[in-house]
């Protein structure tokens, strides 16, 4: 957790660019929160083709995390597409959505709150 599922047409974003796609989703997770890169999970599930469908980018985060930090997930996300794959930011849409902690699990065990990923990784999880 957190994940991101990426909806794209099938011909807008190729195969060989998705890996630096969700690299670059991670890497924009982790910038703006401090997560580690073990947590962030990224999907892609392609769509019918369409010249002018969107891309659509819906990410489930861990709850508490500022308004300042979302901005910043959602901008180097829809970066990642501009940059990697040619996609105008016209046609990409991204949308975060707060889930908490307590919600969650990873490796079988309830996720830690933000700022307790140290503790609970020392922990053995």
């Amino acid at each position: 957790m957190p994940l991101y599922r990426c909806l794209v047409p099938s011909r807008s974003v190729p195969l060989e660019r998705r890996q630096a796609i969700a690299r670059a989703i991670t890497a924009a997770h982790c910038d703006a929160t401090g997560a580690p890169a073990q947590f962030v999970h990224v999907f892609f599930i392609e769509t019918a083709d369409s010249d002018d469908a969107p891309i659509l980018v819906s990410g489930s985060i861990r709850a508490g995390r500022t308004n300042e930090q979302k901005q910043r997930i959602a901008t180097g996300v829809q970066g990642a597409f501009e940059r990697l794959a040619g996609v105008s930011t016209a046609r990409i849409r991204v949308d975060l959505t707060d889930v908490p902690a307590s919600w969650l699990m990873e490796g079988g065990r309830i996720m830690p709150e933000p700022g307790e990923e140290a503790d609970w990784l020392a922990a053995g999880h």
